[in-house]
């Protein structure tokens, strides 16, 4: 399982390693293009959409260049949703609940006739989807873009040679949203100086979008319509912010600004083209649907408007380990001040919801003000998963290291690292075998299929766990209490079952196994590091994975679970066992047939762009071939692939950015340290200062 390193040498000589790391240096550009989507072949059946944003505005786009027609949306509408959806486009509803809300529809308002030489690409280097085609003569293209630097706007360029069906742009105004909820938005126009103004309300909350075009426009049956010209037609649109740029600035600013996040960005070229495409896609997604300005954390399928509208803050900490291995620290930076500064509000859900102390963390977090949030109750038992504090934890925690600010750390990551910490304190007893117990009413595990009320969900145990790790090493156990609970153990042994792993809960038993949507035994392989290794029981969980979840072996996989295999699978280092997972993505219906994005459960494409799972696989990839979960560096632990897979400015917690490469044999890596920092690499123990660099070369043996 265990790869061993035989070191052949170890250079540290400053002249040289300036050149040293230029050797590592690939065209970035080159391997972002790979993953490219290309269609040359036009069908009137569903295919799937294209995903767009700029971390606050975005939506997804249809096979011409637009949103699908609404008359369309029962065949076209199979992969989901293709609407302008915006962060602060949203409202309180049923339940106390925060909705994110539809805006509007840009579509052709008439079909076309006959479609030849049909071409629609995304770029993921230039943030853009183009897509021409001709029709009986009329050669149409469409490029689109969400303006990153200018994030109010939605850029679209047409140009026509003939005449063309018109474009309509619809607010949408009857919606049905969670939990069978009725909307209806308000619409309004107006027009000044050739610019349109619709005011959008829907649930006491109002948005406007600018309309800014060269198109005729006219207000018909309560709808925009524009008729296009020959040539090139500008459609700009604002949300709330009416735009003073032009479209050529915009276009240009959004490719200049996408080039420049990948250029800085951490990268990885892999020998297998199916793993590059899943890693450039899903960073694609994650710079698409999250940004630093604070304004909201979107929901688990991005800005598409597909599954949920809430955010989870748990499928958030699926993908923060990415922004921060690729070392864009200020988006997750930004999430843990965005959480920080609701702390009071958390605190005080927490109390009233289950009465009591420190930061339960929602299941699913508003994005207005916790006063009234859930009032009276959430919708169902699910909202009280007790085990998101840890999750919440680990993404103060890491990003704290990140940060490298004892000043920044104090105000936003050490508030709730220590009020985590406090809930399982709250919740926790020691009783007669000596062990410290896990128990609040109303609770529920990750295990959805695991019931409700139970004492010691694994999955919190695992979360306390860790709590309390983090509060002793950020000097927060002043009376000593975690450290007493930790030393006495908390009471993972009472479900220890007969195969050697964990029960999900004391009231489960052996029926448990087999009927689980979630696998949380492999919590600690793959979402909390507690341990220093895999412990026993974690590891024949995961070599019994198959066995403990439901429909597994179909192969069939509800929500996130097999993206948890895979990035187990890299902590545990099985190269074997990990490409069954992988495999399982194309076999199972996990994924679509082209890579292009990940169904929130098998076969449920109407749930597609699933950023949660996305993160665990992206993940997995990046541990297959360097991981620090266990507190040092490892080196290919689980590598699966022939071929030599190359490493650019990727960020450890360890201290260090790494440059490389790495074969099944042999690694060559050039490491450069970002802060002072001591770590074993393996077995060898590696001492750095801020700022040095260093070069190692080994061969890797079995």
């Amino acid at each position: 399982m265990i790869k061993a390193l035989v070191f052949i040498f170890f250079l540290i000589s400053a002249s040289f390693l300036c050149k040293a790391a230029e050797k590592f240096n690939f065209e970035i550009r080159k391997v972002i293009s790979s993953a490219d989507i290309c269609r040359a072949l036009f069908t009137e059946e569903a295919s799937i959409n294209l995903y767009q944003g700029n971390g606050l505005f975005g939506c997804s786009y249809g096979v011409l260049g637009l949103h699908n027609r609404p008359d369309k949306e029962l065949t076209q509408g199979k992969f989901g949703h293709t609407q302008f959806m915006h962060l602060e486009h949203r409202g309180r509803g049923k339940f106390g609940a925060d909705y994110l809300l539809p805006l509007a529809k840009i579509f052709w308002e008439n079909d076309f006739s006959k479609i030849s030489d049909y071409n629609q690409s995304q770029s993921f280097y230039n943030g853009t989807i183009t897509t021409s085609f001709n029709s009986s003569g009329n050669n149409v293209k469409v490029i689109t873009w969400f303006d990153p630097v200018e994030k109010s706007i939605a850029g679209i360029s047409i140009r026509v040679s003939e005449k063309s069906p018109n474009v309509l742009l619809d607010p949408l105004r009857e919606l049905k949203v969670h939990y069978d909820q009725n909307v209806t938005q308000a619409v309004s126009y107006n027009e000044n100086s050739g610019v349109w103004k619709v005011d959008i309300i829907g649930l006491d909350n109002t948005t406007t979008l600018f309309l800014k075009t060269n198109a005729t426009v006219q207000l018909t049956n309560n709808v925009l319509s524009l008729k296009l010209s020959q040539g090139d037609n500008e459609i700009l649109i604002s949300a709330n912010t009416p735009t003073q740029t032009t479209l050529k600035n915009s276009l240009n600013q959004t490719i200049k600004w996408w080039n420049k996040k990948w250029e800085e960005s951490g990268c990885i070229k892999y020998p297998d083209p199916n793993a590059q495409k899943m890693w450039v896609r899903s960073m694609a997604m994650f710079f698409s649907s999250f940004g630093d300005d604070k304004k909201g954390l979107a929901p688990s399928m991005g800005l598409t408007g597909n599954g949920w509208p809430f955010s989870f803050p748990q499928d958030l900490s699926y993908v923060q380990p990415m922004l921060l291995s690729t070392g864009n620290i200020p988006i997750a930076k930004s999430m843990i001040e965005y959480f920080s500064e609701r702390l009071q509000g958390m605190k005080d859900y927490t109390r009233r919801l289950i009465n009591s102390d420190g930061i339960f963390c929602p299941w699913l977090f508003p994005y207005g003000k916790f006063e009234g949030y859930h009032d009276p109750s959430p919708p169902n038992i699910y909202y009280y998963e007790i085990h998101n504090s840890g999750y919440l934890s680990r993404m103060a925690s890491e990003t704290a290291i990140f940060v490298n600010d004892s000043v920044w750390s104090s105000k936003y990551a050490i508030p709730l690292i220590k009020e985590t910490a406090k809930f399982y304190k709250s919740i926790c007893k020691k009783e007669s075998d000596g062990l410290w117990h896990l128990f609040v009413k109303p609770s529920m595990g990750q295990d959805e299929m695991g019931g409700a009320d139970q004492k010691d969900y694994l999955c919190a145990l695992y979360s306390a766990q860790y709590c309390f790790q983090q509060a002793i090493a950020h000097k927060l156990d002043v009376e000593g209490i975690y450290a007493a609970i930790l030393r006495d153990g908390l009471a993972f042994n009472t479900l220890l079952s007969e195969k050697g792993c964990y029960f999900s809960c004391y009231g489960s038993g052996e029926k448990d196994f087999g009927t689980q949507k979630h696998p949380v035994q492999l919590n600690e392989l793959a979402y909390l590091p507690v341990n220093n290794a895999p412990s026993k029981p974690a590891s024949i969980a995961y070599m019994q994975r198959y066995e403990i979840t439901i429909n597994s072996k179909r192969p069939y996989f509800t929500g996130w679970t097999l993206g948890e295999f895979l990035l187990a699978g890299s902590r545990y280092g099985n190269s074997k066992e990990w490409l069954k997972d992988w495999d399982n993505l194309l076999k199972s219906g996990n994924i679509d047939p082209d890579w292009i994005q990940v169904y929130e459960t098998c076969g449920n494409y109407k749930a597609s762009y699933y950023n949660a799972t996305n993160g665990l696989i992206a993940q997995s990839l990046l541990n297959n071939v360097v991981s620090d979960w266990y507190g040092k560096l490892q080196i290919a632990r689980c590598f699966p692939w022939k071929g030599e897979v190359w490493i650019k400015n990727i960020y450890l917690l360890l201290g260090v950015k790494i440059n490389g490469k790495i074969t099944q044999n042999s690694a060559d890596l050039h490491l450069t340290a970002w802060k002072d920092c001591n770590f074993y690499m393996h077995e060898r123990k590696v001492e750095m200062k801020k700022g040095q660099q260093s070069d190692f070369y080994f061969n890797i043996t079995k």
